[in-house]
Formats: C-alpha cells, structure tokens, sequence
C-alpha cells in the first residue's frame, strides 16, 4: 500500500496515479520536481471533465475554515497503530490482519466507484454481461396515455379504464428492465470489477446473476417487437392504444421468454446462495450493502432484486386480465382471452418443472437418510459376494411400469410397532414411497435407517382394517402375516 501526502512532498502517486491507471490513463513523475511541475503532469493526465478536481479544497461542514487536507489524500494510520482496527491486532502475515487489509482495499475501491464510475469490463467478460447501452433511447414512455391521446376527454369511462391497464402493462415493463440492469450495471460490474484486483473472488457471479442478461435481452427484444410498435402506432397517429396488436407478441410467449424456465428452477439455490455469503462473508455483506446505498439501485435490496424476475412473469396474466376486464368488444375479448391462454400454459409449464425439481431434491434427500440394505446376514465372503449385487437400493431410479416424467415420491413415514406372530413386537419406521413401503429399523449412531426387510412393492400389497382402530392388518408376498400396530399406523394412514 502506498502512502498518500500532499503534492509537495513527494512525487504523484497513490490513489490519483491508480485511478488514471485503472481508466486507461498514463502518468509520468520524477522523484525531483517542483510542485509546479508535478500538478501540470496531474493536470495532464487526467481528462478535462476531471481537472477540475485539481487544487479542490473542501469545507469542513458547520465550519467557517478551510481543512488543509485534500479529498484526494487518504490518510494512513499511525506506526503505532499500524495493525490495529476493528478486527483486532496481529502481525503482518496473521489472518487478522490480512483480513483488515482486505476490508481496507474494499473500502478504497468502493470510494474510487462512488468517485469515477464502474469501469468497463474486460472484452471477454464483456459480451455475456453487457447489454447494449447505445440501443436504451427506445426504452422510454411518457408519463400518461393521455399526453398521447388528445381526444381522450371525450372518450368513454371504460375505454379510458382500458388504457390505463395498457398503459400500466407497458410502464411496469420498463421499471422492471431497470431493475433487472441493477444487477448487471451495478451489482455484477461492481463484484467483477473487485475480482479483477483479487476481492471478493470466493463470491461466484454465475450463481448469482448468471441468467440475467439473458432476461434483459428477451425483454428488450419484447419491447421493440411487441410493445414498442405500439406505442409507436399511438404516437403517430393519437388513437387509444389497441390491445389486439399485442396478440402475435404474447401467443409467441413460451419461446421469447425461455430463459425463465432456467431462473425459476434457480432462484431458490440462487437466493440461499446470497444469504449464506451475506451471512457469512463480512466484504461481501459490506459491498452489498454500498450497492444497496448506491443511486443506481433506487433502493433496491439484493433479496428484492433476486425475486423481481419470478414476480414479473407470473404477473402477466394479470396484466393482461384487467385489459379483458375493461374490453367490451367480442374481438378484444377474444385476442385477450388467446393472450392469457399462452402466458398461462407457459407458467404451467414452468411450475411443473419446479414442481419436479422439488421432488428430486426431497427424493434425494429421503436417499440420504436411509443407510444400507442388508436383508440377509451372510454366512461367508463368498455368499457375501454373490449377495451384494441383488442388495442394491436405488431410490433415484426410475419406478416400473410408468413414463420416465413420474419421479418417487415420499408420500409418508413414521414409526410403526409391528406384531409378528402371537407374542413377538418390534419397533419399526415406515418409508411410504409412490411405489414401495419400505421397512427400516433407525441407527442413532448414523442418523440414517438401515432397511431390514425387503421393498414391498404397493401393487402386491393388501390392507385390511381390524376392529381396533389402532390396527391393521397387512399382507402380501412374505411369510406370514403381520399387524401393524400403534399410533404410527394411524398417522401413516394405514387403516
């Protein structure tokens, strides 16, 4: 770290010098000089709308003197004090202070963000997370339909309620690009920015905002395909704007917005992912909480941000329900009705592949939880070896006799008193699956449930009810019959 001290003391360098540097600046100082010449070769290497800060002396507030201390000059702490702080104290080399070291570059860097901007990504970088600046004129509207529209006073209350919902369908289309564009311009540029110079590279900008961009670009092509056009169309010729020019935008709808499909089945990964690096990453949290503050967010927080794409899409229907609501006409009607349709079925199509994902994952952790299947004891290496094929449980598999689509699910489990025989009992815990009931005995020791008998298949199995609402009596392919006994059988809803 360099230390920071007025012009005339030493030669430019420190916090000005990586700033030119880091913007593509180039500066040139001599270690003899006088402190004429060292602020011409500032003056030189910064652009015009940056000279200005040159000789910029601040007031101190509440105060009538002027601080002697430039806004550029950063202050380093005392020899003394050299590796204290709110981290506590420790050698150079030790994790306390590498740790204040980090926090303090994060802070610096942050400060020369607030100062100059986010500078632009590497080329590579560059073409996944950029959108396309040049092409945002065509993203703005008006503040009201009626400026628009100058024939709106002698129009109909209902034809005006029309509007409004048109109009509040195409102002909530802008809003929400830019908040999407939060998390790329600000968010993902910041936190590829500090990766760059070695912060913060434990935080993955995949995970966190990888689908974005793809989002941002299948709503501004929504916009200039589809809403633009039509608000164009009113523009020109101050007619009330038509809602049946939207139909072969939103019949198209499953196709223009496929990258949903990849955002909603990761949102829920994505968001624990921020709160466990936010719970458990101080620099993290902190460069958080400056993107929060920023003026580019508009008070946004990271969780709200995260949510909007799962909101907005799932908000279209409805969008599209109060147009219909307020569309009198048969033709309206029915373009309107073909629109909801479409955006519906996608949503459909999208909660069924949530719906699946879900029950892998519960399948997957069901697997986990059950140990290993040794139904028989063998009596020697050999049996041992020939068992060990047949003594495989793959939960994960697909079941028998249906479409691959259909995953297992855990529709129960509890624990069970079984009564074999006249006298014996045994204590058990039940795994009800979509095609199995699987019999296990709990390990304590192993958190897990070792499988004691073999998978009953559901098909092959009966149920009857006893006399004893406690009971039941349940057979199938094994032995001899047995009877299930307890409040566990109640709560497993063998009855």
């Amino acid at each position: 770290m360099q230390t920071f001290v007025p012009p005339d003391e030493c030669p430019f360098q420190g916090l000005v010098a990586s700033r030119i540097e880091t913007y593509g600046g180039r500066y040139q100082a001599s270690n003899q000089g006088s402190a004429d010449r060292l602020h011409s070769q500032v003056a030189s290497g910064l652009d015009p709308g940056r000279r200005r800060l040159h000789g910029y002396v601040p007031f101190a507030k509440g105060s009538g003197q002027v601080r002697g201390v430039s806004p550029l000059k950063m202050q380093e702490p005392e020899p003394e004090k050299k590796y204290g702080g709110p981290f506590g104290s420790g050698p150079p080399h030790s994790p306390k202070f590498k740790e204040v070291s980090k926090a303090r570059q994060l802070e610096m860097r942050l400060h020369t963000f607030s100062m100059f901007g986010m500078p632009r990504l590497p080329p590579e970088e560059r073409r996944h997370w950029e959108i396309g600046e040049g092409s945002d004129s065509s993203l703005v509207i008006e503040k009201s339909w009626k400026e628009l529209v100058p024939g709106h006073k002698e129009m109909s209350r209902e034809l005006c309620h029309q509007q409004e919902a048109l109009w509040e369908l195409l102002t909530t289309e802008l809003i929400y690009v830019r908040k999407l564009k939060i998390m790329t311009n600000l968010l993902t540029a910041g936190l590829l920015n500090l990766q760059r110079v070695g912060l913060l590279t434990e935080v993955s900008a995949e995970i966190l905002f990888g689908n974005v961009p793809s989002l941002i670009r299948a709503h501004k092509s929504f916009w200039e395909e589809v809403l633009g056009p039509t608000l164009r169309e009113t523009r020109a010729s101050g007619q009330p704007l038509d809602p049946v020019s939207l139909q072969n935008g939103f019949l198209t709808f499953s196709q223009r917005f496929q990258p949903y499909v990849q955002y909603c089945l990761q949102v829920k990964q994505t968001m624990a992912y921020a709160r466990e690096q936010q719970d458990n990453n101080p620099l993290f949290h902190a460069f958080v909480q400056w993107c929060e503050k920023h003026k580019l967010a508009g008070r946004q927080m990271l969780g709200d941000l995260l949510i909007k794409p799962h909101q907005r899409v799932t908000k279209y229907p409805l969008l599209l329900q109060a147009v219909l609501k307020r569309s009198p006409e048969a033709h309206v009607q029915e373009a309107l009705s073909a629109m909801i349709a479409a955006v519906e079925s996608f949503l459909r199509h999208i909660n069924q592949l949530v719906h699946r994902s879900e029950e892998q994952e519960s399948l997957v952790a069901a697997a986990r939880r059950i140990g290993p299947y040794d139904v028989l004891e063998p009596s020697s290496e050999e049996v041992q070896k020939n068992l060990r094929p047949f003594c495989t449980l793959d939960l994960t598999s697909p079941m028998l006799g249906v479409a691959s689509e259909y995953i297992r699910q855990l529709l129960l489990e509890g624990p069970v008193r079984v009564k074999e025989g006249r006298e014996g009992k045994l204590d058990v815990y039940l795994f009800l699956f979509s095609d199995m009931l699987l019999v296990t005995k709990p390990q304590r020791k192993l958190n897990k449930a070792k499988v004691i008998r073999p998978p009953l298949m559901l098909e092959k199995l009966v149920c009857r009810p006893l006399r004893d609402p406690s009971m039941s009596l349940l057979w199938g392919p094994f032995p001899s019959p047995s009877s299930w006994q307890g409040e566990g059988a109640v709560r497993m809803g063998i009855k």
